[in-house]
Order: C-alpha cells, then sequence, then structure tokens
C-alpha cells in the first residue's frame, strides 16, 4: 500500500537520440516542485546526458555503470534505497532512463517502493526514424518495449501536417497512452551508400572518452561514418580544432550535429555506444588516435 505521502515519480524513456533531455529541459523542468530531484542514466562511464540537463540546483544523481533497466538488482535500487534513507526526502523524482532501456522493469521497481507513486511514464518518439527503427533487428524490440509501456506519449520530429509514419501509426493503434505530436525538423538517415544492411552482431555495447585537447571534426565525422555498420548513437562534449569554447556533437539517425555547450566541462568527453565489439572497439582505437588519448577507451557490456 502506498503511503499518502509517497514521492511522486516520472520516468523518461525513448529511443537513443529521440529527444528525451532537450524535452526535459523543454517542458518537464518547469514544472518540477522545488527541492526535486533527477536522477540520470547514460549507457557509458561517462553520463553525458547529466551535462546537458538544465538544473539549476544541480540534485542529480547519476548512474553511468550500464543500462538500469538491466542492474535492477544493483545500481538502480541501491540509489532509490540511499534517496528513501535521506533525511529530507525530495519533493518529486524524475527518472531520465537511458535510450536503451526496458521502462517496465524500471517502472516495476518502483511501483514495489511504498514510498514512491508513479505519475507518468512518457516516452519520447522520433517520428523522422520510425520506419528505420521499426525495421532494425537491433533496435525494433526496445523500441517498441518503449512505446508500448508509456502511459503519455511524445511524437516529434513530424512533418507540418503532423501525419504519422505507417510503421508508428501501425504500432499506436488502439494505444491507452495520451499522444502528444510536435512538428519539427526531421534527422534524416545518412544515405544508403553509408549504412550498410543491418545485422544483430552482438550485445549493446558503449566506449567513453576523455578528450584533453582539440579534436578534427571533420575526421570525426568521417570515421563515425566508416562505422555506421555497427555505430548507433555518440554523443559528447568536445572542442574542434580552429574553434572557440566547447560544442555539443550528436550522431543520431546517422546524421551528425553540433550546437553550443551549456557547460565548459574541464576536458572533452566523448560517449559510443552500438553492437558488434570487434568493430566498436576497433573504432574506439581510431578515436583514440585521433584525440591522442594515450590509455585504452573505456568499455562497458550491456
Amino acid at each position: 500500500m502506498k503511503t499518502t505521502d509517497a514521492i511522486p515519480v516520472t520516468l523518461l524513456s525513448g529511443f537513443l537520440g529521440a529527444g528525451k533531455t532537450s524535452y526535459l529541459n523543454r517542458r518537464l523542468l518547469p514544472n518540477l516542485p522545488p527541492d526535486s530531484l533527477i536522477l540520470v542514466n547514460d549507457f557509458g562511464s561517462i553520463n553525458i546526458d547529466a551535462e546537458l540537463i538544465e538544473y539549476r540546483d544541480e540534485r542529480i544523481m547519476q548512474l553511468s555503470n550500464g543500462c538500469i533497466c538491466c542492474t535492477l538488482g544493483g545500481s538502480l535500487a541501491e540509489r532509490l534505497a540511499e534517496l528513501l534513507r535521506q533525511p529530507v526526502l525530495p519533493a518529486s523524482l524524475l527518472i531520465e532512463a537511458s535510450g536503451i532501456a526496458n521502462p517496465t522493469r524500471i517502472a516495476d521497481l518502483v511501483r514495489l517502493s511504498p514510498r514512491l507513486q508513479l505519475q507518468e511514464l512518457v516516452c519520447l518518439v522520433d517520428a523522422s526514424q520510425a520506419e528505420r527503427h521499426s525495421r532494425d533487428p537491433r533496435v525494433s524490440e526496445v523500441w517498441q518495449q518503449q512505446i508500448a509501456a508509456a502511459t503519455h506519449l511524445v511524437i516529434n520530429r513530424l512533418t507540418t501536417d503532423l501525419a504519422l509514419p505507417p510503421a508508428l501509426a501501425t504500432l499506436l493503434s488502439g494505444h491507452p497512452a495520451s499522444i502528444e505530436k510536435e512538428a519539427g525538423a526531421a534527422i534524416s538517415p545518412a544515405p544508403a551508400t553509408q549504412v550498410p544492411r543491418f545485422t544483430r552482431t552482438g550485445a549493446w555495447q558503449s566506449f567513453s572518452l576523455n578528450l584533453d585537447q582539440p579534436i578534427d571534426g571533420d575526421r570525426l565525422a568521417a570515421l563515425f561514418a566508416e562505422y555506421a555498420d555497427v555505430l548507433v548513437r555518440a554523443k559528447g562534449i568536445v572542442q574542434r580544432q580552429g574553434r572557440e569554447g566547447t560544442e555539443v556533437v550528436q550522431l543520431t539517425g546517422g546524421r551528425l550535429s553540433w550546437s553550443s555547450a551549456l557547460r565548459q566541462p574541464a576536458q572533452g568527453q566523448l560517449v559510443c555506444i552500438g553492437t558488434g565489439v570487434p568493430r566498436l572497439n576497433r573504432l574506439a582505437e581510431r578515436l583514440r588516435e585521433l584525440a591522442g588519448v594515450e590509455a585504452g577507451a573505456q568499455t562497458a557490456l550491456a
């Protein structure tokens, strides 16, 4: 039985690159009660998403040791237990799950605690990638799990007429969740010549790099294109050669984008996520050489 003063919990999910952190900053943060807590999970040993959240109180509890839906007996459960032992509890809790998390399992963990009350499970869906995700054997299962679990769906990057792509329309037929549609710039997939046919090559894997010097942006883009058969997502806060300050770099849907960074970290950071251990390990080596990093890239398997 839930207590009357149970902490309200909002769970934010969505596949890699769907726009979760941007939505959190733009729509969820302004409505959070004072003294709320944000729990951020990123798949990798460097937590880029936590660096991108605009939260003045900096009450962000970070998990960066793998996907929280896969560590229910460990990291997430321990952090929630730690949270509930604090003398002053947060007014609300917002969990941003990793892009490859199964939110149903996370929601079940929240529901097990009498001191937590799941209010809403929000899922961000990138409409411009729907057809691609539905056909990709590496992605389709978790992508559909995330959508099926949601109580509120935010369909973003739609065309101006807000029409759903066929694959997404079929999936949402009869879905009980409330649906919010947002038009916006689509992230077009890379040309077919750059993205080979998808194959299931192994478990999800990530590697992370700390970058102590500016990086060649053109060579970085070329490496991402060369390894597009195994690289699904990349994000980081880096400095490009010949430019002032740091930038946020994002690889989503096979396209690379750059934007101004909110913060200026002491060193650059880059996280890459994909499948296919041998190829991804080789990409890690190539990126380490490009960045002039002496120590080996850190790697985490899901």
